[in-house]
């Protein structure tokens, strides 16, 4: 039984555990861009072959033996194919003091809790130009990528078409962060700035590794899907820092069905000896309806601040604080949310994340009339 275990596990490895989320901490740590690691210019999902190396030169506790035994195998693999599988676990508990009878949430429903998920991952090359991408959800049973890219064209440029994540703004690991996920008001008909959320049928064009990159995006819209959305960054990225702006619409031309959307902001990191900094702010508003005319807006505005300190041998202290809030306290939250985080890599390619928050909300604000709400989580995952 236990040889089947071993198996098993070099087997998943050797196919390329990757992570499922781009973690631009990495990125200033090593003073790149997302897509220097990932297939996606805009990070995410499966790594290409720079990215599947840098976690094995992680500094670990390393279990040698389990890291070369997949290597060995990996090595005999088609160089025209890769896969990924992600496994990532999380254990975590919400505690809510204001609110009687529920002290304690584990694992809860709860925007700063997130669960476990799993992904599988393949990519096919045709040649240097053209390759596609799938991405299927295992635990959510839904596709999340499937999209044909051609790269490698003059000036660095690259065409994508299918269905992908779109390029906005900082491109969280921790995508329960409030500049990712809530800043998009409820009415949206899904989340739109999280990995962990719907995607929809559009095509992309960037130029991307360049000093200057941009990603500009069209897709169809999740509630209306005759319409189309939009989305784009773009900015500097050297080795010293990385400063964009981003820009997103949805439905401005069907004010009488369901209004129109708009945000806006400013990203960017650097890194200042053993600290990385990263920073987002964002705003825009959303169109209220009353009998199909627009009678007035909800105007929301949003940052995130961290930082994040190296502590040898791949060890991660960071600091997160965010602020979201809405005029009609609409979102999912409003108010304050402050994070420590401490990340560590026991075995190479296992991730390991250890958070402790606390909420401090609007008064008034959706689904949280009191607090302030404290979680405790574990975020485990294998990545390659």
């Amino acid at each position: 039984m236990k040889s089947w275990i071993g198996i098993l596990a070099i087997l998943l490895m050797s196919m390329g555990i990757s992570n499922l989320w781009a973690e631009p901490y990495l990125a200033a740590w090593e003073g790149v861009n997302c897509n220097e690691c990932h297939m996606n210019e805009t990070g995410g999902y499966i790594r290409n072959d720079f990215g599947r190396n840098y976690g094995n030169n992680l500094k670990t506790f390393d279990w040698q033996g389990i890291a070369d035994a997949a290597q060995a195998f990996t090595h005999k693999t088609p160089t025209w194919v890769s896969a990924g599988v992600d496994f990532h676990e999380s254990f975590g508990a919400l505690f809510k003091p204001g609110v009687p009878g529920v002290p304690t949430q584990f694992n809860s429903g709860s925007p700063f809790v997130p669960l476990g998920r799993q992904s599988f991952s393949i990519a096919i090359k045709a040649n240097e130009v053209i390759s596609g991408v799938f991405t299927y959800r295992l635990d959510e049973s839904i596709t999340k990528e499937v999209y044909a890219l051609i790269s490698n064209l003059p000036n660095d440029a690259y065409f994508k078409l299918g269905k992908f994540t779109i390029p906005y703004g900082l491109e969280l690991a921790d995508d329960n962060s409030l500049v990712r996920d809530d800043l998009v008001s409820n009415n949206s008909g899904g989340y739109i700035f999280t990995f962990d959320n719907p995607t929809y049928d559009g095509v992309e064009f960037g130029i991307y590794p360049g000093s200057l990159f941009l990603n500009a995006a069209a897709f169809n819209d999740g509630v209306n899907p005759a319409e189309k959305d939009f989305s784009a960054k773009g900015g500097i990225s050297l080795r010293e820092f990385t400063l964009g702006g981003s820009i997103y619409g949805q439905n401005l031309d069907n004010t009488a069905n369901t209004g129109g959307k708009i945000r806006y902001g400013a990203y960017g990191w650097t890194k200042l000896g053993p600290v990385v900094l990263l920073g987002e702010f964002d705003s825009g508003h959303d169109n209220l309806l009353t009998a199909g005319a627009v009678t007035g807006q909800d105007t929301y505005t949003a940052y995130h601040a961290s930082a994040e300190i190296d502590l040898g041998l791949d060890m991660y202290l960071r600091f997160v604080n965010e602020y979201l809030t809405d005029t009609n306290l609409g979102a999912g939250f409003d108010g304050f949310r402050d994070v420590v985080t401490f990340r560590f890599y026991p075995i190479r390619n296992l991730k390991c994340q250890m958070d402790a928050q606390r909420m401090d909300p609007t008064a008034g604000s959706a689904n949280y009339g009191s607090g302030p709400y404290y979680a405790a989580i574990f975020d485990t995952y294998l990545f390659y």
